[in-house]
Formats: C-alpha cells, sequence, structure tokens
C-alpha cells in the first residue's frame, strides 16, 4: 500500500496490478494465488483478480481483520467470529461454528485461528498434519501452504505439517515477535530485529533491524525500520530463460507464439514467463480438478496447435478426479485430451474445454505416459504406457501393449482439425490398423511399456524412448506406422525376462516381427529409468535418465548407426526436456531450476 493506504501493486500478478477500487483507503490488503482482497478503513472487505471459486466474492458487512489464502479467504467480524469464502474443499473455507478468535489465517488448503482462550484451533485438508488444533497459548500466526506455523507468548515458534524441506522445524532457543510462512519457507524477526528463516532457503541476516517480513513462493522479503525492502531468492538469478525460477514438477516447456515461454506443471496448472524476465503469471489453473501426484498421473503433457495463428488453442493430456466414485475400490480415473482456447495475452480459458478423447485409468499402476505432439502431418499423436487404458478383463486376456482392441502401451494418431463436440476427432484414412478386425482404428504404433517421452525429429522421425523392466533395458526407438516395438516380448533387445524364464518361448520369437531400438543402455551406476527428449539445433538428440540426472546426446553417425555421449549430470530427478524460442534445450527437473542441455 502507499502511504495514504490505497492499493497500488501486489508483485508477481502481472494482470492485476492495479486495484479497481481506485478511490478507497484500505487498512490491510493480503494476497492469494491470482486474487487480491483489502480491508477498507471503514471494515468493509474489497477483492479483486481470479473468481473461479468465489474468492473474489466477499462477504458484505464490518471486518477487524482480513487473510488471503492459495483460492479462498478468511476474515473476522469485530465481535471474532470468522467468515471465510471461496474454494471450500474439505472444509477450509468453514469455520468451525460458535468459536470467536483474535486471529485468523489462511493457507493453500486450510485455515487457522488464535482463539480468545489462546488455543490453536484450524480447519480444512490435513493430510500432513497442517491443521491440528493445539492447546494455547499462542500470540501469532502463519499458514504455508501445507504448514502451519504459530508464536508463543515468548517468542518459541511452533509448526507442524509438511515439513519436506524443514518449513516446519523452526531453530530452537530462539525467540520471535513474528512470524511467517509461504510454500516450503518459513521466517521469523527476532526481538533485535534479526531475520532467521528456516525450509529450503535457510537465512540468518542480522545485519539491520527487520520490522516486518513476509513469504511466498520461492522467495522472502522483509522490510528494515526505514520502510526500505531487501529479497532472497532460493535460486541463482539468471542464467536460464526463466530468471532462475525454481519449479517443482515441470513436464513441459515451450515457447508462445506471441513471446515468452510455457511451462506446464503435474500439479494441474501451466505458467507463463515474459520475455522480459519479469515474474510468472498463471495461465490456466486445473489443480483442483487434476489427480496429481501419486502413481505420477496429473498434467502430463500439452502441445500447441501447429495452426495457432488460425487456431488458438491448446491440447492437454491430463488425469481429472472428477466423476470418481471410489478410488479405494480401484474406480478407475479418468484421463483426458482436451482442448482449450488461448487469448491473444496467453490466458488459457479454463470454460472452453472441449474433451477430445476420453481414457479409462486404474487409480494405480504407474506407465500412463503421456506425450501429446503434433506431427508434420498436422496429425495429433499420443504416447501411453500399458497402463494407459483400462479393460474389463476377459477370457482371451493378452498383455494390453500387444491387444490392438485397448490403447494402452500404444501410439494413437487422430485428426483433430474441425473438432466440434458431437465429433471430437477422425481417425484418418491411412492408420494402419484401420480394417485389421477388432483393432482400434486409432493406434498408429504398439508394443509400449512406458513412452517417457517422445518427440519428431527435423526429418519427420518419431523417436520415443521406452523405460524397461526386469532386464533394466532404458532404449529409444524410431516408431514407424505399424511398427510392433517389442513388448511384453522384448525389453529392448533383449528377450523379456517373463519369457525368458520358459526358454521355448524366446527360442520360438521370430525377431522379424520386431522394431528394435536405435540405442539402448542397461541400469548402471544411478540409472533407473530413460527420459526422452528432444532434437538440438545441432540434429543431435537429447535425452537424460530420471534417477542419475545423466543427460546424453545421441547422434546418426551412419545410416543404421547410432551413438551417444554423455554431455552433462544434473542433480534432482529429470522429468522431462523443454526448449526455448532459439531451439536451446533444457532438462526441467523436480524442486529446481532449468538446466540448458544444448545450444
Amino acid at each position: 500500500m502507499n502511504e495514504d493506504g490505497r492499493a497500488a501493486c501486489v508483485i508477481g500478478l502481472e494482470d492485476r496490478l492495479e486495484t479497481p477500487y481506485q478511490t478507497d483507503i484500505f487498512s490491510a490488503i493480503s494476497g492469494g494465488r491470482e486474487h487480491v482482497c483489502g480491508l477498507e478503513n471503514g471494515g468493509a472487505v474489497l477483492c479483486w483478480g481470479s473468481n473461479g471459486l468465489g474468492e473474489s466474492n466477499p462477504p458484505g458487512g464490518a471486518f477487524s481483520s482480513l487473510a488471503a489464502g492459495k483460492r479462498h479467504n478468511c476474515a473476522l467480524r469485530p465481535d471474532g467470529e470468522a467468515v471465510c469464502w471461496g474454494n471450500d474443499k474439505d472444509g477450509r473455507a468453514t469455520p468451525p461454528p460458535g468459536a470467536r478468535f483474535a486471529a485468523i489465517a489462511a493457507g493453500g488448503a486450510h485455515s487457522c485461528g488464535i482463539a480468545e482462550s489462546g488455543d490453536l484451533i484450524c480447519w480444512g485438508q490435513n493430510q500432513h498434519g497442517q491443521s491440528e488444533s493445539r492447546d494455547g497459548p499462542f500470540s501469532a500466526l502463519a499458514l504455508g501452504d501445507n504448514h502451519t506455523c504459530a508464536l508463543r507468548p515468548g517468542g518459541d515458534a511452533f509448526c507442524q505439517g509438511r515439513d519436506d524441506y524443514g518449513q516446519a522445524s523452526p531453530p530452537s532457543a530462539t525467540a520471535f515477535s513474528r512470524i511467517a510462512a509461504g510454500e516450503k519457507q518459513s521466517c521469523g524477526i527476532t526481538p533485535n530485529g534479526g531475520l532467521e528463516c528456516w525450509g529450503i532457503m535457510p537465512i540468518s541476516d542480522h545485519s539491520q533491524k527487520f520490522a516486518a517480513v513476509g513469504v511466498g513462493y520461492g522467495r522472502a522479503c522483509a522490510l528494515n525500520a526505514e520502510g526500505a525492502a531487501k529479497c532472497w531468492l532460493n535460486w541463482p538469478a539468471g542464467g536460464d530463460p526463466l530468471g532462475g525460477a525454481w519449479l517443482e514438477r515441470p513436464v513441459e516447456m515451450f515457447p508462445m507464439p506471441n513471446g515468452g515461454l510455457a511451462v506446464v506443471d503435474q500439479r494441474g496448472y501451466i505458467e507463463l514467463y515474459p520475455p522480459d524476465g519479469g515474474s510468472p503469471r498463471t495461465a490456466l489453473d486445473l489443480t483442483e480438478r487434476t489427480a496429481c501426484c501419486g502413481d505420477f498421473r496429473g498434467m502430463l503433457s500439452a502441445a500447441l496447435d501447429p495452426d495457432f495463428d488460425r487456431f488458438p488453442f491448446i491440447y492437454i493430456y491430463w488425469q481429472t478426479n472428477e466423476d470418481v466414485a471410489d478410488a479405494d475400490n480401484d474406480e478407475p480415473f479418468e484421463a483426458r485430451v482436451s482442448r482449450f482456447p488461448v487469448a491473444d495475452g496467453g490466458a488459457i480459458d479454463a470454460d472452453g474445454e472441449l474433451v477430445i478423447m476420453r481414457l479409462r485409468q486404474r487409480p494405480w499402476g504407474f506407465h500412463f505416459a503421456g506425450s501429446v505432439r503434433f506431427g508434420p502431418d498436422g496429425m495429433l499423436y499420443l504416447g501411453l504406457g500399458d497402463k494407459g487404458e483400462f479393460k474389463e478383463p476377459g477370457d482371451d486376456d493378452i498383455h494390453p501393449a500387444a491387444d490392438l482392441s485397448s490403447l494402452a502401451g500404444k501410439i494413437i494418431r487422430i485428426d483433430i482439425r474441425g473438432a466440434a463436440e458431437g465429433e471430437p476427432y477422425r481417425v484418418p484414412p491411412d492408420n494402419p490398423f484401420l480394417d485389421t478386425p477388432g483393432a482400434r482404428p486409432e493406434i498408429w504404433a504398439y508394443g509400449l511399456r512406458n513412452p517417457w517421452r517422445m518427440s519428431f525429429a527435423p526429418n519427420g522421425d518419431l523417436i520415443v524412448a521406452d523405460a524397461g523392466k526386469n532386464k533394466r533395458q532404458q532404449e529409444v526407438t524410431i516408431a514407424e506406422r505399424g511398427a510392433n516395438l517389442g513388448w511384453p516380448v522384448f525389453e529392448g533387445s533383449l528377450c523379456y525376462t517373463g519369457y525368458e524364464e520358459n526358454e521355448r518361448l524366446c527360442d520360438e520369437v521370430d525377431a522379424a516381427g520386431y522394431t528394435f531400438p536405435v540405442f539402448e543402455y542397461s541400469n548402471a551406476d544411478g540409472d533407473c529409468a530413460i527420459v526422452g527428449g528432444m532434437n538440438a539445433r545441432g540434429g543431435e538428440y537429447i535425452f537424460g535418465d530420471y534417477c542419475s540426472g545423466r543427460v546424453r546426446a545421441l547422434e546418426r553417425t551412419a545410416p543404421d548407426v547410432w551413438s551417444a555421449a554423455e554431455i552433462m549430470g544434473v542433480s534432482n530427478p529429470i522429468l522431462a526436456f523443454g526448449s526455448d524460442a532459439d531451439g536451446a534445450v533444457y532438462a526441467l527437473r523436480a524442486l529446481s531450476p532449468v538446466s540448458k542441455a544444448s545450444e
């Protein structure tokens, strides 16, 4: 706020910088993921920004304090009654009736208040223990995404909830006068004005006296007594096209036609990073509708329409948690290929979804794969693992990857041009199994275990990376029309162990009917699962390994000869590879900035 109390801006919400209430004076302001709320001097609450779940529709009447969460808000009436609005999943916006509070806070999926008695009372999601109520007395309160911190009257800090980075483990024997919490970070100001932070970005700064601190997504900022701000990032500044941005579960990165980069997060949202290095903004948020992230499902892939100027759409392969009656009772999930309109500024219209394809999938089993790609022929291709479609058991069951009546373990090819509600796609007339009795006509190639991932080379080859099993063979294969890529008979070029146990079966296999890898490697020195990549500008195919972090470049040195060389190693799991507008390739890692793998 300005000195006169006018709301000027909220850092990080690019399209919501200016409050629409320019004539109003606020005594407090609080920002959620994509919305902002202010408390007028008269006690009324005004909100602006996203409103998909009612987070910007505050109730009327007077309030004395305000707290914004991720997609919900809570405020206190002058008599201490708590009122919440917005996303109420898990009861995060339903405070206990009759309770009266002296302070209140809202987090990612839960809310807490300090009762008039001094006790801590919480409600909402509690999968990490963040919503456990505690006997007081407490004097101050701060909520992160999945953790809760509070201060005792003497300044001792107490935290609970998710603690994978130590965000719920405050330093012992340290007193605080103020406390703040973010996604994976907590901070406190000591009585002498020093700053101490714990979590993903430990900080100890006693170089000046700080009066206030705030913690957000990947950063912490503190104000000194003169109002000057000092900020810390939990990543090195610069060095990549995202400005060193820390990513949690990135599975795609690609340039947008109007500039900047799009990053798809497995948890169910897409963020846009502007070309000038400014703060990212969320283009699409389906986190509340996405089934993530157990068994490696979620929002797994996205691709822009190849004729984007004429057809500004994005196509997304994702698993939704909607219409799941009982996942614990093996109720299948629904996976979708969905089309969404993209506005000129890059915002994606969640309400404009057109479901192109629906797939029933078990809520367990891994191997859902998921690369949605457009080929040079303009067709949409999707790679599915052998759990990519659920079929009821039958008397003549064969392995899903070899079963042409199932889309599991297949690469499919469909025509989406002119897609509409009644006809979301057409089967191209040159698909290979169009006239095969009992076969799904969408199939382009089959015999895959879990193709994570696939991409088109400059010459039009469809390059697929498929993870191995007992033989631990990780393979890179070119998937041609109608090809049988081997699984479950072959793992790479080796007879699969399940067949090898019966030597007669392996002896009877006719290898002439299979397409074998152009390159394969066996697990060693920490390798465990191949992560397919893409071609760099020099023509080499860049790929990596999920566990070891090794990044390799594969080149065709003769018509039938391929060679690979290790070009770099990175920490943290590699989830995928992406590219920028200049064609440079980057390794996308969990809980890390991106790493450039090629120029």
